[in-house]
């Protein structure tokens, strides 16, 4: 008797647009997944190749603008034409919601995109504590406004959707109805964040004398930088007097404003940044040697800098807004329009530093714990099963 054939692995074709270092949110799970397709851990299936493009630094807006609308959607549709007519390829991935405009029409085979946020198409405002936040720029140039547009007939496009957390699944029904949806979280390698047995020394920055607190993130608005400076420059004397603050991310606000920088000066807090592209062994630095993460954001597809720390064993302190607040332990998270929850809440990891007496902060295993459920197995698991869906719909 023959054995009975094993089932060839159906290919997935990658795209997105220009390259994006493996340090950012998007551009760290489209690194993650490639490499799980590559390593063979997404049970029966492969990939059929990565479409993308990298211009480097200094092209123009012009030349961006046109290989973003025209050349690149050019070789995606090429590519897809050419792998289905030798029977290569099976299903379509698109990175994110950013890039939804190189759904072609017509394709030969499913499309699904990955859906983070939908910030930009459906900018709105919220009120926190007396402030509105822009989610999204409400105001978009006349350049920005002709991209969301092809954004939105791209979507509209899509055989499917995949999105990380209940909030963007809700998003995603109330936009778009009859679009197929599945909801995976993101995979997070707990390893990669987890503290060693003997710690590497700290940054140089991090002096032992000072109660240090991490913010990793933007300026956008929703991330609520300015609500944070109003917490911290409550803090009282003895305590702000101990507490120096690092933030990774960009310093400039991406609609107009001061930066980050300026609104500590401006509020008389400690405040140190440490920059943007950083790499993750600096990072882990800085997560495995400050007291806790900062992250009073108000809204968010995901989270990362939440689970990552978590994953390194890092006290958070976040605000209970939506998609965060689904991943945070029960019970943790702070209201986010109260000033003096907060502060109370740094005032007891100040307490905590202190009380320690200069020894370094022991990683808390619950937290690590926590996030296990992000294993990457389940996320290349739950991928496999979906992607096995769409591609025979």
């Amino acid at each position: 008797m023959e054995p009975s054939a094993v089932p060839s692995a159906k290919r997935v074709l990658l795209v997105r647009g220009g390259v994006l270092t493996p340090f950012s949110g998007i551009g760290g799970a489209f690194h993650d997944l490639k490499t799980a397709l590559e390593e063979g851990q997404i049970s029966g299936w492969r990939t059929a190749g990565v479409e993308e493009y990298n211009l480097g630094e200094r092209a123009s807006g012009l030349k961006r603008l046109r290989e973003r609308w025209f050349r690149h959607p050019s070789r995606v549709v090429s590519s897809i034409k050419h792998l289905h007519k030798k029977g290569e390829v099976d299903l379509v991935f698109v990175s994110d919601q950013e890039q939804a405009h190189l759904v072609p029409s017509n394709s030969a085979v499913p499309v699904v995109v990955y859906v983070h946020d939908f910030f930009h198409l459906f900018p709105h405002i919220i009120t926190l504590s007396g402030e509105r936040v822009e989610v999204g720029e409400p105001r978009p140039g006349f350049i920005r406004r002709r991209d969301l547009r092809r954004l939105m007939k791209g979507l509209q496009r899509a055989d499917a959707f995949i999105c990380s957390t209940s909030a963007v699944a809700k998003a995603c029904k109330q936009h778009f109805p009859d679009t197929p949806l599945y909801q995976i979280p993101y995979a997070i390698d707990v390893e990669r964040h987890a503290p060693p047995a003997v710690l590497p020394p700290a940054p140089e920055a991090l002096s032992p004398d000072a109660c240090h607190l991490l913010v990793v993130g933007s300026h956008d608005p929703r991330k609520r930088l300015a609500f944070l400076m109003r917490v911290l420059a409550q803090l009282p004397e003895n305590v702000a007097n101990d507490v120096r603050v690092h933030h990774i991310g960009g310093d400039g606000c991406p609609h107009g404003g001061p930066s980050a920088t300026s609104l500590a000066n401006d509020h008389g807090v400690n405040w140190h940044w440490v920059g943007s592209n950083i790499s993750d062994d600096v990072l882990n630095a800085y997560r495995w040697h400050c007291e806790a993460l900062l992250f009073p954001s108000g809204a968010e597809g995901f989270g990362y800098p939440t689970v990552e720390s978590m994953a390194a064993g890092q006290p958070v302190l976040a605000s209970d807004r939506p998609a965060h607040n689904e991943l945070m332990p029960e019970g943790t998270v702070l209201d986010p329009e109260d000033v003096e929850v907060w502060v109370k809440a740094i005032v007891e990891v100040h307490a905590t530093w202190l009380g320690r007496d200069g020894d370094a902060r022991k990683p808390e295993p619950t937290l690590m714990e926590h996030v296990s459920f992000l294993a990457p197995e389940r996320f290349n698991r739950e991928m496999s099963d979906a992607w096995d869906t769409i591609a025979s719909s």
